[in-house]
């Protein structure tokens, strides 16, 4: 699945829960039609919300996505939530008849990728109601430090904080509902509503595929769809290193001076492609990474956060769809952006999978001893094997 994750579908498949919004929070598992599974998070965000029970829906359903009807509630909460989505690698999705609006716009922000209808995220000037018992001096001290840990947290999730002053032209009692271009100028969204519903209409445009017999759709020959084996220009990304940071380097050369280290998570601008190293612009620096520990928006593997087994990688795309049909475990052939062809085990994992999947693959001799695990962040697209990109806790 493309990082354009079906979003028109998953918005048309969006059932409201018939419950008021502004009742404690409560996340509903719901299906589309490929049987690919959502969350649904309805009401209202408290501080003593136990956020673990999301989690647990996460793992337990493999949902890849989020969606909201919640009116808002505490500033804090929201952040943390909005935080545990970007950990989970989820992506999320506002449909403009569920309303997403206050406090829940940061949750929103959460996602690895993030797409909403014109008018689904409403912003407002944030209230401050602990005020009681405080005088004015420290009321005010409270409201400026709320105000700095959202800039803050804007900036962490790769929005634009300039969307803040918007906000702030809106009484607590008010909306103000963003516009498709407001949400792409301010990175509200990562995909637009313009995007989705072009791409849409191309797919409409071209043939169906034909299934082939075991219900999967045929894949194209490369010489009939040479799109499929071309390799976008990277543009940004995430870190995602599995030391859990990465080196940025003055040269192409691990050996070279360290100018800084970046945990996990951050967001960067990707300057250049030269050979196995990207330069890269993060955290007002500029210098070269490895490709291997930046998540490109570009590409089309969209598991972030997840992790996958890798056998091999060849050289010649038949080759390596020769040894994923052969083998008796499902493998899938991914392209990788140096043009190679990387072949894995159907499906990507959290958790530990070192111990609960790959290591009793290797000891069977199910998978050769040089296989190893790895987040794909230099692959490109699934060209084969499998119907669908599955996950596994």
């Amino acid at each position: 699945m493309g990082k354009s994750f079906a979003v028109a579908g998953l918005v048309l498949g969006l059932t409201l829960v018939a419950q008021d919004a502004t009742a404690r929070l409560s996340y509903e598992v719901q299906s589309l039609k490929d049987g690919s599974k959502f969350i649904m998070v309805s009401g209202q965000f408290e501080a003593n919300d136990d956020l673990g029970i999301f989690r647990s829906k996460v793992l337990s359903s493999h949902a890849y996505s989020v969606s909201f009807f919640s009116g808002g509630g505490n500033v804090y909460k929201a952040m943390e939530f909005g935080r545990l989505i970007r950990s989970l690698g989820l992506q999320t999705v506002a449909a403009r008849g569920s309303e997403c609006a206050s406090a829940c716009s940061l949750s929103f922000m959460g996602g690895i990728t993030r797409y909403a209808e014109p008018g689904a995220i409403g912003v407002h000037k944030s209230s401050f109601g602990d005020t009681s018992g405080m005088n004015v001096e420290d009321a005010v001290a409270a409201i400026q430090q709320q105000t700095a840990d959202v800039i803050a947290y804007m900036s962490e999730m790769g929005v634009d904080p300039a969307l803040l002053q918007l906000a702030l032209k809106y009484d607590s009692n008010d909306i103000r509902y963003l516009s498709s271009s407001e949400m792409t100028k301010f990175r509200v969204t990562t995909v637009s509503f313009q995007e989705v519903h072009e791409s849409d209409a191309k797919s409409s445009a071209g043939e169906a595929q034909a299934p082939t017999t075991d219900g999967r759709k045929a894949v194209k020959a490369p010489s009939e769809e040479p799109s499929l084996l071309q390799v976008p220009v990277p543009r940004s990304g995430i870190l995602q290193d599995g030391s859990g940071s990465a080196f940025l380097k003055t040269s192409r050369d691990m050996r070279s001076k360290t100018i800084a280290v970046f945990a996990n998570g951050s967001e960067l601008l990707i300057k250049k492609s030269v050979g196995d190293w990207y330069r890269v612009s993060i955290g007002n620096k500029t210098g070269y990474m490895l490709q291997t520990s930046i998540w490109v928006r570009e590409f089309e593997e969209n598991q972030f956060g997840k992790r996958y087994i890798e056998i091999t990688t060849e050289k010649s795309l038949d080759s390596a769809m020769s040894l994923a049909k052969r083998s008796f475990i499902p493998m899938a052939v991914h392209l990788t952006a140096q043009g190679h062809y990387a072949v894995t085990i159907v499906g990507t994992y959290g958790g530990d999978v070192d111990s609960l999947v790959f290591q009793p693959l290797i000891k069977t001799k199910s998978i050769p001893p040089t296989a190893f695990i790895t987040y794909g962040n230099n692959y490109v697209r699934e060209i084969c094997c499998s119907a669908s990109t599955s996950t596994a806790e």
